[in-house]
């Protein structure tokens, strides 16, 4: 029997359950899709992340205007 924790996927080939935690909330580990369609909540394309990048480039545009 499966214990409850673990992630409910099996192994295409061998048949073999996954050994690893899966995410809370979820009935997948990580790597089998348990967060697959959420929006990123940290990293390079949070809109946080985003805005900022186009905050530098507007600041780099706006300098080569003025030494050009």
């Amino acid at each position: 029997m499966q214990e409850p924790w673990r992630c409910g996927a099996h192994c295409r080939t061998t048949g073999q359950p996954c050994r690893n935690a899966k995410v809370t909330g979820a009935t997948r580990c990580r790597m089998h899709g348990a967060r697959a369609g959420r929006k990123p909540t940290h990293g390079r394309y949070t809109k946080a992340a985003i805005a900022e990048r186009r905050e530098v480039r507007d600041l780099l545009r706006l300098l080569r205007e003025l030494i050009g």
